[in-house]
């Protein structure tokens, strides 16, 4: 056993250390997503399995073995050949109809089949175990030379659409396949069909390999000037702010004698600030810069709304961090879309409690909160709400739900206590 062995390894010895040079390559790489690799691991294993039954030709020969053993490691290899070029073909080319072209290879397998059973249509072997070829001997070799055809016409056709270095990598293996099949058949080689198959594979892996890193260091690069863009966007958004509010400060700065639109230039210079600032930070903020906000936009409010717009407080607690707008687009919410859609205007109360160690923060108003939207009021509003409940649950890992009645709805952020310290 130990010479039988020995043996092989010798034969076989270029086919096995290329077949382990690519298994070695798939595992190095097995985290990045090769195209083809499980149809190339099968052509791997056939190609294994294709050393070890030329191998046993041998074996039959030198031991004398029965004449059955080698009808079947000759169906096998005849089944293996056309087998792998067909596989190969799925793997580098775009075929379509790829069932339709799969037939040669099902009558191929039915007539080795056939053949197990001593009728010697394509081969046969006499007791001194010497080869003869049958009426379909042919058949095998031309299945071959079909799909080595079809594989280098599409690669042709890959060539003539641009894409010349897949076209080139495919077509010397198509080659290399056609010249081995040509040498073996005039037996001026013999035994090297399965070493140019593994060469093949790895050459192919080799080149999809670089195509992968290609394309990684192409969106590497296109992310780095998407960052520089960024860069630059958030320069461009940061002297944007910064210019409003100046404008505003001098505007003020003109309205001294009139004090409620003094107030008012500066309400909305407050409003625009907290928003450009949670827009730039993730950090928490406490609760009462939260309702400094909120007080800031409900002053705006009220220009709009008058006495039509009622705000009732019922706060318990205040020592506590929430996200920056978390409480603010819901009180927006209230306004425009619960109270700002009656003709006779409404209340909204903001009330925060605590309860079994959880803090509670509620906005309530009166109306029904549908009344009358337009369907992009609809949209805005629950954009607004998904907002919040992302940054709830990114920043603080709370939760926010919406209660609607016939009387009105209430927005309810829920944190626990530990959270909000």
């Amino acid at each position: 056993m130990a010479r039988l062995f020995s043996d092989y390894i010798s034969d076989n010895y270029v086919t096995i250390m290329t077949l382990f040079a690519l298994a070695m390559q798939m595992l190095v790489n097995c985290s990045k997503p090769v195209k083809g690799v499980k149809l190339m691991l099968a052509v791997m294993a056939l190609v294994m399995v294709l050393s070890v039954f030329d191998f046993i030709e041998i074996w039959c020969d030198s031991y004398n073995k029965p004449v059955w053993i080698l009808y079947f490691k000759a169906s096998v290899v005849y089944t293996i050949y056309p087998l792998l070029i067909l596989i190969e073909t799925y793997m580098t080319v775009p075929i379509k109809r790829k069932l339709l072209l799969a037939v040669p290879q099902i009558v191929n397998i039915i007539l080795l089949s056939v053949n197990l059973f001593g009728v010697n249509i394509i081969y046969g072997y006499r007791n001194d175990h010497s080869f003869f070829g049958g009426p379909l001997r042919f058949y095998p070799a031309a299945l071959m030379i079909f799909y080595i055809i079809i594989l280098t016409a599409q690669t042709i056709e890959i060539i003539n659409e641009g894409d010349k270095q897949r076209g080139l990598i495919i077509l010397f293996i198509s080659l290399a396949s056609i010249i081995t099949i040509f040498l073996e058949l005039i037996e001026l080689i013999s035994h090297n069909t399965d070493e140019v198959c593994a060469l093949g594979l790895l050459i192919y892996y080799w080149y999809m390999t670089a195509i992968y890193h290609n394309k990684i260091q192409a969106m590497l690069y296109k992310s780095k000037l998407d960052l520089e863009h960024s860069k630059n966007d958030l320069l461009i958004a940061q002297i944007q702010p910064h210019f409003i509010n100046n404008s505003l400060m001098a505007l003020r700065s003109q309205c001294r004698d009139n004090p409620d639109l003094y107030e008012s230039i500066t309400e909305f210079s407050k409003y625009l600030r907290s928003h450009f600032e949670a827009l730039s930070d993730t950090k928490m903020i406490s609760f009462e810069q939260e309702m400094s906000n909120v007080e800031a936009y409900l002053s705006l409010e009220r220009l709009n709304f008058g006495e039509r717009l009622q705000v009732e407080y019922d706060i318990e607690l205040d020592n506590f961090l929430v996200p920056a707008l978390s409480v603010q687009p819901l009180v927006e919410n209230a306004v425009r879309h619960g109270i700002g859609t009656y003709e006779e205007g409404g209340t909204v109360k903001i009330s925060v409690h605590k309860n079994n160690g959880f803090i509670i923060i509620e906005i309530i108003d009166d109306g029904s909160g549908k009344s009358s939207l337009t369907v992009q009021q609809k949209k805005r509003k629950g954009i607004g709400i998904d907002n919040v409940r992302s940054r709830l649950r990114s920043m603080q890992n709370a939760e926010l739900d919406i209660i609607m009645t016939e009387n009105g709805t209430t927005a309810r952020i829920t944190l626990s206590e530990e959270a909000g310290r």
